[in-house]
C-alpha cells in the first residue's frame, strides 16, 4: 500500500514539474510568465474526460459537489494542485512505511 501512495506522489511531482516547465517556454521565447491552470490544462489532454467527470458528478452525486469543489479547483494552476497532491500521498507512504519497519523489529 505503502508503495502504491508513493508512486503516486511522484506521478503527481511530475505533472507539478512538467506543467512548471511548459510555463517556462514563454518566459524564455516572450519574456512573461503566467502559471497554467489545471482547468486549461485538462482540457487540452483530454477534453472528454473533463466533461463525463461534470456529467457524472452533476448527476449521480450533486450539482452543489461540481458547483463549490470541482469547479473552483479547475481554476487552480496545475503546478500547484500537482505539488499539493504529491504532499498528500508521500506523507502517508513515508509515514506507514516507517511505522511497519518499528513493529518488525
Amino acid at each position: 500500500m505503502t508503495f502504491i501512495l508513493r508512486i503516486l506522489g511522484w506521478v503527481f511531482l511530475a505533472i507539478a514539474l512538467a506543467s512548471l516547465a511548459f510555463d517556462l517556454f514563454p518566459l524564455m521565447e516572450q519574456g512573461s510568465f503566467q502559471l497554467s491552470l489545471l482547468g486549461e490544462n485538462w482540457f487540452a489532454v483530454h477534453p472528454g474526460s473533463l466533461n463525463l467527470l461534470q456529467a457524472v458528478i452533476e448527476r449521480y452525486i450533486g450539482l452543489w459537489l461540481w458547483d463549490d469543489v470541482f469547479s473552483p479547483l479547475l481554476f487552480v494552476p496545475t503546478l500547484v494542485v500537482g505539488l499539493v497532491a504529491a504532499v498528500i500521498f508521500f506523507i502517508p507512504g513515508y509515514l506507514f512505511k516507517s511505522s511497519s519497519r518499528r513493529r518488525r523489529r
